[in-house]
């Protein structure tokens, strides 16, 4: 078979170690035990040096720790700024500090402090060793509840006072006279006044408290400038932004009398008000000058003082001395103000031009965001000290006025250092005035908590409007992934602090700049019933969820809009504006002209419930919220809500989703009951396990109730840091996250403080109540180097108390690593890319498949980092893959796989490829559209700018071929972002939200750096969806890490841990679905039948009786225990699909994979059924039909009548098939279907498609079948009509010994293909053994000579053959008529190779039945008529004294999963097949491995190999890479054959020889998974393996030498040069080879005392064969000489490629025949391949396994051994075309029929000399190592190319009466040599020889005087001492 890339994988490799030096001084050189670490800078003379930066100072001097490379000492410090290095042998040549800079360190105390120094990674640690410890008084102080301050529980109702109500029409137009362009009234325009006043919403507090509302929010009501802008462009201020005097009322909507009444009124109601207040812009006044507004920058026109001196105003701000400036000169534009609003604005000091910034208007980007004007509104100067006092003055005397508090404006623009002197002032005033919970938020307009916490922490802000809630929250009721709300939620941590948290945040779903949420759901598709719906669903999630719910007039009474600003601020009395009334309501109806105050209305009503439930449970409102569930679509969103004072869970379930959807997750109760408060009639019960279970209706809430308070606890869990590390680097200008877990799932606060190092009081930094717990400390002003302290205290809910520490130092924090694999990390791009394939000619290149051809090359695109290259290609089919640095050694096809299958496309003209390095996947727009995902994200990832779709990041690709296309990546930061799929890399067709061609677009949500976000998109359906894991983890159905081991337990990957994570912090559970549906959910393995249980993890790990029978269990894996209820319910979980999934201490999913389920089966049904038989089963009454399906749901038998032709399945008898507790499916049926076609159908869940699939399925155990193995057929291979006479009455010869063995290993087809003397009928077939061809003729003399054994490639059921003659193709050319060196040939071969009738057969479909291809015919090849022409041949080879060897392939089948040519896997998916780390089945062998350690695999492996023995009364088994089976499973084959017998079973056993490949290599290599049948592993079985040193010994060089041409033993190595460069040390090179040959000669035993030609004795083990042991066997029956086999060149090739150029070919053939004698004269079973005796070549093929007859030709005439056929195929040979073609076209090298019939002679003189004495098959190893020496081995007399080995007869046991010894003289030399043999008397030629065929061995003499033997040139001569007396 063909395994290039096996033989390759089992050559030794060389490595290279690069080691990485830190910065330094020098590099170190190699260390030496002296080597000595001192810490050295300006803290050694506080340490006891008498100075510092002393490197000689033994008191700073670190101790290097036992067995390891680290230096340490711990010193006692004090309080001080130091610098610091690690000096290396007291010396400054080699050093090391932070990089290139001294390490800082700063101590803010006395401290005592552990150096450590790493002399490997030249790292220096810094360890404070008495962090606090134990928890104590100070923890408890610390441990205080999360914050609720202020507002926490608030129902806001934000209004706009124009557009209420007007309850006053005098004061509409202001009382200013003239049009509406001087009053601003006009109340059919929607950009003017319409009389609403703060009367009118007095009167209507009742229908405000109705809602449930506690604080009304006031759009700004201070005076305003009533009408800005002119003609068309004119509006007016009726919204209350264009203030010009802060202290009154705006005249239009009241008075300051009237406000206070309102304020009253409220308040008497239980209602606040809060003002909207505006600090940073009033109306526009100021005019520039220049009459310019663009802006212009502070670098390009600085602020001047009034002097004209340039100065930094943030600089002056920040030192309380601000300049004197000058309006005319201090700015880039000059202010101008009209006369007549030279005093409009109050407070006076506003009318001062240089109280603003006079930039020019915003961009609102970059320093124009806080610098410009805000819409050409006037932009205070708020850096300014004046500014902040008169503003923080204005509204401290607002808030002692009995306000509330205030929602403050465009907080974003303003300059940070104004909130913070601002805030606390006004803040402070509201509460002197006895308002103790006066409560500000501002208007952050940006969706970033990162952005938006900035103000609450830094600014000192309480709060700030939630505009991320915002977005989120309508994303999630339009069905988004509900992770969004997950991901939202999680980053509340940015709002805490000591002062304030998320809690406080006022939520919102519309308002009057952005528009109203019905207006945004209305645009997004949603109309009717389902508008109403979502609508509801986004309120309640508003007033379920954390932080103070607004709700924004108008939406209560279904108003939609059209859009923001104006069109989002309709009136509630009766509209005079058209647009108003025109415009639709939610629920149904227009505006129209009436009023809107219905308390029926249904959203109304919807919030006043929310309300009346939020204000009768506050921990709805304000209690912890806990995150439970999630998903990755449109559905459940569970949280609980915690009443800290009670005790009380509350459980509430949002369904996003348009229909039902359930959901499990934890709770905080065990066994305990939740009843039903809201939306739901259902009460919840919760497991031992805390977890409960519901269903919420599609658009709806649920909302449950514990009906108990939380278990009381002894004693707090623990908690453990998970940030920083400890002594991780914190500071840098980002805020550092400091987080803990708390691994039990309790109720849990975590409180943070901090202290520097050496110092005793904490600071504390905020309380989390929800996990993930952490805050984000503001690290920036810490100074580098100084050592810091983190506490984290956990509180449980019975007030216990815990604590850790960590510690950390200032500077600069290490880049975050993702963890993750893939595309999400860093790539090295290689120097090129090629694009080979059957284009290449096309593209310009010299030939096909040229990895280094200039024209193919593609070029990297720097902007998106994909290679592309554009190419015209004309109309045609082609193949291609992708190769690295222009060469084949890393090469990519189809899926990306490494080396693998070739890409195919059909060429429309022109075709651009792209090849991704970070996937390595490749393909091509010929392949189909090339998909993007094109967003606002594009820059953050390398693009020039953001929504390019034909930037390639993302590039979504489809490498498994399903459909989907997929990107990930790790390097988005964390926010919020938009984007659309793209196909084409262009917009014109593209696929938004919900699939819809060019749609909106398409949301995502990344909650912190460094996770991995997945887009996913479904080609069929345009459906997009996206998915975001944290690093490391990366949920997986598709893949099978996890390995249920036993019935007991699962073992679970450690890789899939995520870096740094304690396991003990981590849970695990089984999940399960008879439906097949299971699919990652976001939180959870989910589908409508979905099961569950837990797994616990065991620390203790696996036993060992577990190790031992799974050694790849030893590393790499944690065991999880399995419960024993779910262990009872193993085999009915076992026929469902099954996945482990792993969840994080949040709960959340973190990693999720299929199960590898082949051992679990064999521990619950291995022992049983593997004692039964399988397939159908004959005896006296009846046929039994049995077939092992455990996984099964169902199995039916489906028969078709005896001879009938293939039928549909709905046309079969359909029988069903009983279970047996062995996980067998059976079925008696009558006798009468003998000879019927059947399958099984099979129901069972398929892992490869990720469905239950029902597969028809041929029977695994098949012994015979129809054409083209379509069906089974029920032959009984006892009936007489399938018995041949000849089979039935020729015995099978018999060995007297093992080794007697003497192998010709012959391919069916080959046979007699091409033989004309064989009937045509019969040529290829069975039957040609039968006839007297030539190749019969051939086969007989070689009996007679010696041969007794013939070895038959592959001929069970071949998956690759087509077994129909008259459908096999054949070459569309005339091979004969082209040129003996052409490409022609191989090229035309190709082009049918794999539709003709050839194939070495490497392919098992079926193990138990015959090939078809070789029957006669395709009548023949049905049912029993192959077995009965099968045993015809083996009859005939019987009869001519031959034994029968077959080559079994039960390493690998040629196919898995739901290909067609896929058997086992469809039987029981899964099962059959090895499979590595991730469930993907191991391929090292070529193809799909099969897993013989799995009982029912060696099951097949057994009974398959008995069947053949009894069955066809075979006589030996070569077994296909043999090493990749166990011992074990060759143990119980040679016993199950041991136990058959003549008597019993028709056959004996015991005398079956089995031999096989015994590489080492792949995944089992070196006993990884078992103790291998490999050479030297095969002690005591008598199981031989094949010889590779005694062929390499030989041949010369490997099979896989780049250059063919190495020369050994047997080629002409050192004595005959044929000058090639790779022959350099032949010399050396010949003296080993000749070792290895006589060690081959001696049975190659491993403990052969070999006289080695360097001199001394070796044993066999110790020579040396590329690094391992040359010698193997301890038996000469456990090894098999050979020197040339199917794979690599034959032997007349290898020859051909080696020999001088200019040698005769008489030499030729004597070279041939010398290298086939190191076989023939062994000890050991002899193995020749078809045709070495005949000079067979193949054309230089090495591996023709698929060349056709042309290239595996085999003449048994002579008249043409093959040579000269053209240059071999091309994939497997094109490497070593140069070396090839000039021997080819040299016909001198081609042998004439008269040379073949030389050679041939030659060869069989060989066998009758092996046979002519026993001493060459002495039989045992004791022998042989008494008999067997090599007497000139290793002495002065030895001569180069020449081997004498010498077999004494006279030691020990007489094995030979007739001699006394015989002595063997391989002479490989140009030359006759004489060599003295010492002692040697008495020999003479072997009369095989002197009467043989050979005249120049004839010549060969012994010299009695001088005891010498003369052997002619490249000759083999036997020399016999004939037995005499013996003393």
């Amino acid at each position: 078979m063909v395994r290039p890339l096996v033989r390759r994988t089992a050559a030794t490799l060389a490595s290279t170690l690069a080691i990485a030096f830190g910065i330094g001084t020098s590099l170190p050189a190699a260390h030496a035990a002296e080597r000595t670490a001192t810490l050295v800078g300006s803290l050694q003379n506080e340490l006891g040096c008498s100075d510092d930066w002393q490197p000689t100072c033994d008191a700073t001097a670190l101790t290097l720790q036992p067995g390891s490379t680290t230096y340490s000492k711990t010193f006692q410090m004090p309080a001080g700024t130091y610098e610091y290095k690690v000096a290396i042998d007291k010396d400054w040549k080699e050093s090391y500090g932070d990089g290139s800079e001294n390490g800082k360190l700063v101590l803010a105390g006395d401290a005592e402090v552990t150096v450590s120094y790493d002399d490997t990674t030249h790292q220096i640690g810094l360890t404070p060793t008495k962090l606090a410890g134990a928890p104590d008084a100070a923890d408890k102080a610390l441990a205080t509840d999360s914050l609720r301050s202020l507002a926490t529980k608030e129902r806001f109702y934000f209004l706009m006072a124009d557009r209420f109500a007007n309850g006053d029409a005098s004061n509409d137009t202001g009382g200013i006279t003239g049009s509406r362009l001087q009053n601003g009234f006009d109340p059919t325009d929607k950009g003017f006044y319409h009389g609403g006043d703060l009367k009118g919403v007095i009167s209507k507090l009742d229908y405000i408290k109705g809602m449930g509302t506690t604080a009304i929010w006031l759009t700004p009501s201070f005076k305003n400038r009533p009408v800005q802008g002119t003609d068309a462009n004119a509006s007016a201020g009726y919204h209350g932004y264009w203030i010009t005097d802060f202290t009154q009322i705006d005249p239009h909507l009241g008075t300051n009398a009237e406000m206070k009444q309102l304020i009253d009124a409220a308040h008497a109601k239980g209602m606040k008000v809060y003002f909207d207040i505006i600090t940073n812009h009033t109306a526009d006044v100021i005019s520039s000058a220049q009459g310019k507004y663009d802006y212009v920058t502070k670098a390009t026109s600085p602020y001047k003082d009034a002097s004209g001196a340039a100065f930094d105003d943030a600089t002056a701000a920040a030192t309380g001395a601000f300049p004197a400036l000058d309006a005319a000169t201090s700015f880039p534009y000059t202010p101008v103000i009209a006369d007549a609003d030279k005093d409009l604005k109050v407070p006076s000091w506003l009318n001062d031009p240089t109280m603003y910034h006079n930039r020019g208007d915003s961009t609102y980007a970059g320093e124009s965001s806080t610098y410009g004007d805000f819409s050409g509104l006037d932009d205070l100067f708020t850096e300014r000290p004046e500014v902040v006092k008169g503003m923080t003055d204005i509204y401290s005397t607002w808030a002692a006025s009995g306000i509330d508090g205030f929602r403050i404006d465009t907080v974003k623009h303003v300059d940070l250092d104004f909130w913070k002197q601002f805030s606390p002032a006004v803040l402070k005033a509201g509460q002197d005035a006895g308002k103790p919970d006066f409560f500000m938020f501002g208007e952050v307009y940006d969706g970033d908590p990162k952005v938006m916490s900035t103000y609450t922490t830094a600014g000192k802000l309480p709060a700030t409007l939630d505009f991320g809630f915002q977005g989120t929250a309508l994303a999630a009721v339009q069905g988004k992934a509900t992770t969004v709300l997950r991901d939202f939620y999680a980053n509340d941590d940015w709002y805490t602090d000591t002062d304030s948290n998320a809690y406080e945040l006022p939520t919102f779903l519309g308002n009057h700049d952005m528009g109203r949420v019905g207006m945004m759901l209305d645009k997004a598709g949603h109309t009717g019933d389902a508008l109403l719906q979502r609508t509801k669903l986004a309120n309640s999630l508003m007033y379920l969820t954390r932080g103070n719910p607004i709700t924004y007039y108008g939406d209560e009474q279904g108003f939609i809009g059209a859009g923001g600003d104006k069109d989002s601020r309709q009136d509630m009395f009766g509209s005079k504006v058209a647009q108003y009334q025109g415009e639709s309501l939610i629920g149904g109806g227009t505006m129209g002209t009436g009023e809107h105050f219905s308390t029926t209305a249904p959203l109304y009503r919807h919030i006043a419930d929310l309300s009346k439930l939020r204000q009768a449970n506050p921990a709805l409102a304000d209690g912890a919220q806990i995150h439970r569930y999630a998903s990755s679509a449109a559905g459940i969103y569970a949280f609980s809500r915690i009443d800290r004072a009670t005790g009380t869970e509350y459980v509430v379930a949002v369904n996003t989703a348009d229909k039902a959807s359930t959901a499990s997750f934890q709770t905080y109760s065990a066994k305990g009951t939740f009843k039903p408060l809201y939306g739901t009639s259902t009460q919840l019960r919760s497991g031992a396990d805390q977890r409960v279970s519901v269903t919420v209706p599609a658009l709806s809430v649920s909302v449950w109730k514990a009906g108990q308070a939380m278990a009381k606890r002894t004693a707090a869990p623990a908690v453990q840091f998970t940030s920083p590390s400890a002594g991780a680097a914190v500071g840098g200008t980002t805020r550092t996250q400091i987080s803990a877990s708390v691994p039990e799932n309790t109720f849990a606060q975590v409180s943070f403080a901090w202290r520097p190092v050496g110092t005793s009081e904490w600071k504390p930094l905020g309380t989390d109540d929800n996990a993930p717990y952490r805050v984000f400390a503001d690290t920036s002003s810490l100074p580098k180097g100084e050592l810091v302290e983190y506490r984290a205290v956990v509180k449980d809910a019975s007030g216990n108390v815990n604590a850790t520490s960590t510690y950390a130092i200032a500077g600069t924090p290490a880049a975050a690593t993702t963890g993750a694999t893939g595309n999400v990390g860093p790539v090295t791009q290689p120097d090129a890319v090629s694009v080979p394939g059957t284009h290449n000619s096309e593209m310009g290149c010299a030939d096909d498949w040229q990895p280094a051809c200039d024209q193919a090359q593609l070029t990297l695109d720097a902007k998106d980092r994909i290679w592309k290259g554009t190419r015209t290609i004309p109309a045609g089919e082609y193949s291609y893959k992708a190769a690295i640095n222009k060469a084949w050694d890393e090469n990519y096809g189809a899926g990306g796989a490494a080396g693998g299958g070739n890409i195919t496309y059909t060429s429309p003209g022109q075709v651009t490829y792209y090849y991704d390095h970070a996937r390595h996947y490749v393909t091509s727009d010929a392949e189909g559209p090339i998909i993007t995902a094109p967003g606002s994200f594009q820059t953050k990832l390398g693009c020039a700018a953001d929504w390019s779709p034909d930037c390639m990041q993302p590039w979504l690709t489809d490498p498994d071929g399903d459909g989907t296309y997929t990107w990930s990546t790790a390097a988005l930061p964390a926010g919020n972002y938009e984007f659309k799929v793209a196909e084409g890399l262009s917009w014109e067709t593209n696929y938004g939200d919900g699939g819809a061609k060019g749609g909106n677009n398409i949301t995502l949500s990344v909650p912190a750096d460094g996770t991995v976000v997945t887009i996913s998109h479904v080609a069929s359906t345009h459906i997009t969806t996206v998915t975001t894991s944290k690093a490391g983890s990366a949920p997986d159905l598709k893949t099978a890490k996890a390995i249920w081991v036993d019935r007991d337990t699962i073992a679970w990957p450690t890789a899939s841990i995520p870096a740094g994570v304690d396991p003990a912090t981590l849970t695990w559970r089984l999940h399960w679905s008879p439906s097949g549906t299971l699919t990652v959910d976001a939180e959870s393995i989910v589908a409508a039948d979905a099961k569950q249980a837990v797994l616990v993890r065991d620390p203790a790990g696996f036993d060992q009786t577990t190790l031992g029978a799974h050694p790849e269990l030893r590393e790499g894996y944690l065991a999880l225990t399995v419960d024993r209820k779910t262990v009872k319910l193993a085999q009915e979980i076992l026929t469902s699909q099954v996945a482990v999934a792993q969840y994080d201490d949040l709960g959340q999913l973190s990693d999720a994979t299929g199960v590898q389920i082949p051992s679990v089966l064999d521990d619950l049904y291995g022992a049983t059924a593997k004692k039964q038989a399988f397939g159908a089963i004959f005896d006296a009454s009846r046929i039994t039909f049995r077939v092992w399906a455990p996984t099964a749901q169902q199995v039916t038998l489906l028969t078709w009548p005896a001879g009938s032709a293939d039928r549909d399945a709905s046309l079969a008898t359909r029988t069903t098939m009983k279970r047996e507790a062995s996980g067998s499916w059976s079925t008696a049926t009558s006798k009468r279907l003998e000879n019927v076609r059947y399958l099984y159908e099979v129901k069972v869940f398929a892992p490869t498609v990720q469905k239950v699939v029902t597969n028809l399925v041929t029977d695994p155990y098949s012994v015979a079948l129809t054409l083209n193995s379509t069906r089974s057929v029920a032959v009984n291979l006892a009936n007489p009509a399938w018995a041949p006479k000849q089979w039935t009455q020729t015995a099978s010869p018999k060995l007297a010994q093992t080794v007697d063995s003497t192998i010709y290993e012959l391919h069916v087809r080959d046979f007699s293909i091409t033989d004309t003397t064989v009937p045509q009928a019969d040529r290829g077939s069975y039957k040609a053994f039968a006839d007297q061809g030539n190749g019969t003729k051939h086969l007989a003399a070689l009996a007679r000579a010696g041969l007794n054994t013939v070895h038959l490639l592959p001929t069970f059921d071949i998956a690759t053959i087509q077994e129909d003659e008259s459908k096999q193709s054949t070459p569309p050319c005339d091979p004969k008529s082209l040129p003996a060196d052409s490409e022609e040939q191989q090229a035309c071969i190709t082009k049918i190779a794999d539709a003709d009738g050839y194939n070495w057969g490497y392919d098992p479909l079926h193990y138990l039945a015959p090939e078809g291809s070789y029957a006669s015919s395709a009548t023949t090849a049905d049912g029993g008529n192959r077995v009965a022409e099968y045993r015809t041949m083996v009859g005939a080879l019987h009869a001519n004294g031959l034994r029968v060897v077959l080559d079994q392939v039960f390493n690998h089948m040629p196919a898995a999963g739901q290909d067609d040519k896929s058997v086992l896997d469809k039987v029981v998916p899964g099962y059959y097949q090895r499979l590595d780390g991730k469930g993907t089945v191991y391929t090292s062998t070529c193809c799909q491995n099969t897993a013989t350690e799995h009982v029912m695999m060696n099951k097949l492996m057994v009974d398959g190999t008995v069947s053949w023995a009894k069955a066809y009364k075979v006589d030996g088994f070569r077994y296909d890479l043999m090493g990749h089976h166990s011992v074990q499973t060759m143990k119980d084959v040679r016993t199950a054959l041991d136990a058959l017998t003549l008597r019993k079973d028709g056959v004996d056993g015991k005398g079956i020889y089995l031999y096989g490949e015994g590489w080492n290599f792949g995944e089992v290599k070196d006993n990884a998974l078992f103790t291998q049948a490999t050479q030297g592993q095969l002690d005591g079985t008598g199981i031989g393996s094949f010889n590779d040193r005694l062929r390499d010994g030989v041949r010369g060089g490997g099979p896989f030498d780049e250059d063919p041409r190495k020369q050994g033993f047997g080629s002409g190595e050192s004595t005959s040069p044929n000058g090639a460069p790779i022959n350099a040390d032949a010399a050396k090179g010949l003296a080993h080879d000749t070792d290895l040959v006589a060690l081959g000669l001696a049975g190659n035993l491993k403990d052969f005392p070999l006289a080695a030609s360097a001199g001394g004795t070796v044993l066999g083990s110790k020579v040396d064969y590329n690094g391992v042991g040359a010698g193997f066997a301890s038996q000469p029956s456990e090894n098999v000489n050979y020197v040339d086999a199917h794979d690599n060149e034959t032997l007349w090739d290898s020859l051909t490629m080696k020999l001088p150029t200019d040698m005769t070919m008489a030499e030729r053939v004597r070279m041939n025949t010398l290298s086939l004698s190191t076989t023939a004269l062994a000890q050991s079973p002899s193995f020749w391949h078809a045709g070495a005796d005949l000079l067979r070549s193949k054309s230089l093929d090495r591996n023709s396994y698929n060349s056709g007859d042309w290239f595996n030709t085999l003449d048994w005439t002579g008249a043409d051994n093959g040579f000269g056929h053209g240059l071999p195929m091309k994939a497997d040979n094109s490497a070593k075309y140069q070396y090839m073609q000039p021997l080819l076209a040299n016909p001198a090298l081609k042998p004439t029929q008269a040379d073949v019939k030389t050679a041939s002679a030659q060869a069989a003189d060989l066998l009758t000399l092996r046979f002519s004495s026993k001493l060459f098959r002495l039989g045992s190893a004791d022998l042989i190592k008494q008999k067997v020496s090599f007497p000139v081995q290793g002495t002065a007399a030895m001569q180069a190319g020449v081997l004498v080995e010498k077999i004494d007869d006279t030691v020990g046991a007489d094995v030979d009466p007739a001699l006394k010894g015989l002595v063997v003289v391989f002479n490989t030399t140009p030359q006759s040599v004489t060599q003295t043999v010492p002692g040697a008397q008495g020999y003479q030629l072997s009369s095989v020889q002197a009467k043989g065929s050979d005249p120049v061995v004839k010549a060969a003499a012994f010299d009695q005087a001088s005891g010498s033997f003369t052997v002619p040139a490249h000759t083999v001569a036997v020399f016999v001492q004939n037995q005499g007396p013996r003393s």
